[in-house]
Order: C-alpha cells, then sequence, then structure tokens
C-alpha cells in the first residue's frame, strides 16, 4: 500500500518551525526552467545545505552528472526541468542518504494534503502487509475506516493474487500498488487461517488516522502511533493516554512499528506524555539550535513555539516500546527519549538508522523540492547520537505464527510483560 509520493516523507524529521511542505509553483514555471536550470539549482542546494553522513560532495555529483544532463538536452530547443527528474533523482539517490530525495510538483502537492490532515489523492487499500518467503504477502496492519476494513480484512490474512497477478516478494508490493492506482474493483485470493478467503474490493484515498487505541487482558492498553505527520498528533496522544488513565490502564504498549516519522515538534510533545525528555541539539554547518519539552510546550532554545497542548498528561507506569525496521527517524527519536524513563521496554527488531539526523524541504523554482538533510541530531551533552536502537527484546514479525493464528506475537508478548510489572 506504500507508494513512495506520500510515504516516502515519513522518513522526515521536519526542520524547526515546518510544518507544512512548499506549496508547489505553477505549471508554467515547471514548463520554462530548463532541466541545465533545475541541475544548477539542486547542485547549489547541497553545496550549501546539505549536513548529513554522505562523503560524496555536491562537486563530484557536479562534475559526474553535468555531461549526462547536457546529453539529455542536447540539440532540443527545449529542455523543461521535469525531464531532468529521473537523473536528479539518481544523483540523490547517489548520497545513499534515506533522509534525503527529489519530489516532483505533483508529489509536493499530496505531501501538502498528507500534512494539513486532508485525504491525499492517492488511493490505497488500507493494509500493511510483508511478504511471505513462502509467496504472497499477509496483512500486518488494516488501517481504520479503511477499504481493507470495509471489506473485513484481519491482521494475518494471506494474499496470494490480486485480479490473478501473483503478490510475491517486491514484485507483489509493486502490483498490490497499481492495483489500487486502478480505482477498479480487484478481487483477492489467499487465506484465512488456512483457509481459501477471496475479497473484492477498491482503493480509495484515506486519511490515515495517526493514533488509535485498544485493550487488551489485565487493563493493558495499545496506542497504536502510525506517524508525526501533521500538528495536532502529539495532542491526540496525549488524548489517547488520559484516556487510558482515566479507564484504569496500568500498562501500556506503545506500537510505533511501520512508523517512519514527522514533524520534530510532535514527536517531542508526545514524549511529554510518557517522561520529561531531554533536550537536543540540532547542528547545521552554520548554527546549533537547542529542541525541548516544558509543560505541554514545545520549546526552541528555551522558548516557546506554536500552540500548546491542552491540558497535557502524563503517564508514569510500565511503558513497553514496539519498534521495527521500518520505524524511523521521528519515532526513532521517541523510543530513546522514553528509555530513559524507569519500567520501560523496547520489544521488536533494530530499527531504520535514521536517529540522527533532521531534515526539512527545500521549494526548487520549478515546483518540485528537494527534502535535505540539514542537521546533526546531538544528545543534551553535546555528543553525537547513534542512528539505530537496538531493542531489548522480541524481533521481528513471527510471520508463519501470524498467518496461523491470526495473532501479533511480539504485541503479546510485550503485554505479558507488562501484566508482570503488575505483580
Amino acid at each position: 500500500m506504500k507508494g513512495r509520493s506520500v510515504w516516502a516523507l515519513t522518513l522526515a524529521l521536519l526542520g524547526v518551525g515546518q510544518a507544512t511542505a512548499p506549496a508547489p509553483a505553477s505549471v508554467t514555471a515547471s514548463a520554462t526552467l530548463s532541466a541545465q536550470d533545475l541541475f544548477d539549482e539542486v547542485i547549489y542546494e547541497l553545496a550549501s545545505g546539505y549536513n548529513g553522513p554522505s562523503r560524496l560532495r555536491a562537486s563530484d555529483l557536479r562534475r559526474s552528472y553535468l555531461p549526462r544532463v547536457q546529453a539529455l538536452c542536447g540539440g532540443k530547443a527545449e529542455c523543461a526541468s521535469s525531464q531532468a527528474y529521473p537523473l536528479l533523482r539518481q544523483l540523490v539517490a547517489d548520497l545513499k542518504d534515506p533522509h534525503t530525495h527529489l519530489f516532483s510538483p505533483a508529489e509536493i502537492q499530496e505531501a501538502q494534503q498528507v500534512l494539513s490532515g486532508e485525504p491525499s489523492g492517492q488511493r490505497t487499500f488500507g493494509a500493511i502487509t510483508e511478504a511471505l518467503g513462502t509467496g504472497g504477502r499477509v496483512v500486518a496492519e488494516v488501517l481504520p475506516d479503511s477499504a481493507a476494513a470495509r471489506a473485513g480484512w484481519r491482521v494475518g490474512d494471506v494474499l496470494h493474487t490480486a485480479n490473478g497477478v501473483p503478490l510475491d516478494g517486491e514484485a507483489g508490493q509493486k502490483a498490490l500498488a497499481r492495483a489500487a492506482g486502478r480505482g477498479t474493483a480487484v478481487r483477492f485470493s489467499g487465506l484465512r487461517l488456512g483457509q481459501p478467503l477471496i475479497t473484492t474490493l477498491t482503493a480509495s484515498p484515506l486519511t490515515v488516522s495517526p493514533v488509535s487505541l485498544s485493550w487488551r487482558e489485565g487493563k493493558v492498553v495499545v496506542v497504536r502511533l502510525r506517524h508525526f505527520f501533521m500538528v495536532g498528533v502529539a495532542q491526540q496522544v496525549h488524548g489517547a493516554i488520559g484516556k487510558a488513565q482515566s479507564a484504569g490502564a496500568q500498562g501500556i504498549v506503545l506500537d510505533l512499528r511501520w512508523n517512519g516519522g514527522g514533524l520534530v515538534e510532535e514527536f517531542m510533545l508526545s514524549a511529554g506524555a510518557f517522561t520529561a525528555p531531554a533536550p537536543l541539539f540540532m547542528k547545521t554547518r552554520f548554527h546549533q539550535t537547542q529542541i525541548g519539552y516544558r509543560a505541554g510546550e514545545y520549546l526552541v532554545n528555551g522558548n516557546a513555539q506554536g500552540q500548546p497542548l491542552n491540558q497535557p498528561v502524563r503517564y508514569s507506569g510500565p511503558l513497553a516500546v514496539l519498534v521495527n525496521r521500518h520505524s524511523a527517524s521521528a519515532a526513532e527519536f521517541l523510543a530513546r527519549s522514553v528509555l530513559t524513563r524507569p519500567r520501560t521496554w523496547l520489544f521488536g527488531e533494530p530499527t531504520a538508522g535514521l536517529a540522527d539526523t533532521a531534515s526539512r524541504f527545500v521549494p526548487l523554482q520549478d515546483g518540485s523540492a528537494l527534502q535535505l538533510t540539514f542537521a546533526t541530531m546531538l544528545d543534551a551533552d553535546g555528543k553525537a547520537l547513534a542512528a539505530r536502537l537496538q531493542p531489548q527484546a522480541g524481533g521481528g514479525l513471527n510471520l508463519s505464527e501470524l498467518t496461523r493464528t491470526g495473532r501479533d506475537e511480539l504485541a503479546e508478548q510485550a503485554a505479558s510483560w507488562l501484566r508482570q510489572q503488575q505483580r
């Protein structure tokens, strides 16, 4: 279900005060700016603002790619900037930095909708799936109010084909995305708990709810935190924690699996629901900025920024945090922040490895944008942070157990640990 145009943005830990992606320029701008002009602009922004882990210099990239840009436009009376997108994406990919990407004007417009809480134009079935080694894909999560939810899909369902096309491996993920993009009814065949399963559904636009809450045995609450895309996520986190406390929760599972990140202020404000998070430093090539939290306020260099939280809460009971290899950026920062509190344990598999840098969007003249790693993140003592978190227990999603029983073994392990803390 994850299309690049929206979901690549989940890797972004946006810069201070940048709550939305830049507005797209007019189509006319794209038609009049040349491929060479856009190439020069991208090289300039990398040279002046990039502060990520790559050892490649902008001058190296210019020397390597300039002949290819010139060849791309050689002999053409007009060579619009859009013709350079594939080449420039390859250039940016050479940095091997998951926090740095090039986005077209259409992708930026779609990102704006996501960041503002509006449904994007992208159709989705509304399920997170993982590839099975034996072929097909298993449903790992069904998103609320999605086409998959309406069709009755469940965690653990196995999808073998979509309109007869096998859903195997990476090719299966692409086939699933193509089927969603067509916006027509798709017939899925697969298995549910070993029995044949046939469903038909049509993908539709979806606003992914960032926070949801569910209960497990023994007064254990699971708070699912899917992303930090938009302003207001932290308010939902505090609201969910407050609701759980009022209902007598004695243990909380904070599920950050498949959470790719989002707005830095939302992660910091969310952390305040569980602990007094230590401040962090964002170090660019030119200056250093401290970010922090105090009583429902997001702080920049000690000064409150933006709207404070309404009725912030603080949960002090036992906490189990779930992460996986898709937990990235702001999700990693949140997980690390809460690990300093007592009776807190990290379950899952090593995270994506983006917990040491921050990125922001730089608008380009043709309406496209460069997501650019502009800062390294330092702890409260000014020391470098580890890029990846290593859980203390658990492992990856047990797909065989999931398909056999429909049970999330890792979540159950975390809930069992929480019940032990209550004794």
